[in-house]
């Protein structure tokens, strides 16, 4: 996808408001997972836990979906959603995913034999998030989850770049 498109896209305000908090939506996000890890490219899943404790070498890691594929691989997920109170605050939100993602990216790929990937999904995806990521070249895929869309401006695991939908 062309970076204009995609940074035009970035800009625009969200089409679909998530009506709930971050645990709602991220109840919403398991519901879908097979297809957004569909839209993604992904190996089948066999295997999907919201927020299970991992104990890693005296101290835990809670994940907030992980999903485990056929190939042996697993996709991380952490969720993060806009506050509609201080909308301001998404960016920073989404950033502090990244403090959270890379040690369990760390953490999972010593524990398992298999290809760990680390993805961000918000309602939103803001432009200031991306410029980040592309300016440091994180190995963290960024979703967009809205309704019947998903939209992946920057791809840290390569793969799929784009919006699927069905509208």
């Amino acid at each position: 996808m062309d970076d204009e498109i995609i940074v035009r896209e970035l800009k625009r305000p969200a089409m679909y408001e998530f009506a709930g908090n971050e645990k709602q939506f991220e109840e919403n996000i398991m519901d879908n997972i097979d297809l957004i890890c569909a839209g993604l490219g992904l190996p089948e899943i066999v295997e999907a836990d919201e927020q299970r404790m991992i104990k890693v070498d005296g101290f835990f890691i809670r994940p907030d979906i992980i999903a485990r594929h056929i190939d042996g691989s697993m996709t991380v997920f952490e969720v993060k959603k806009v506050n509609e109170k201080y909308p301001a605050t998404g960016p920073t939100n989404q950033m502090t995913a990244v403090g959270q993602l890379l040690p369990y990216g760390n953490v999972l790929s010593a524990k398992i034999d298999g290809k760990v990937r680390l993805a961000l999904i918000d309602s939103k995806i803001y432009y200031r998030t991306y410029c980040a990521f592309i300016g440091n070249k994180l190995p963290i895929t960024l979703i967009d989850f809205q309704k019947d869309r998903v939209f992946v401006p920057y791809n840290g695991w390569g793969g799929v770049y784009g919006c699927t939908s069905d509208g």
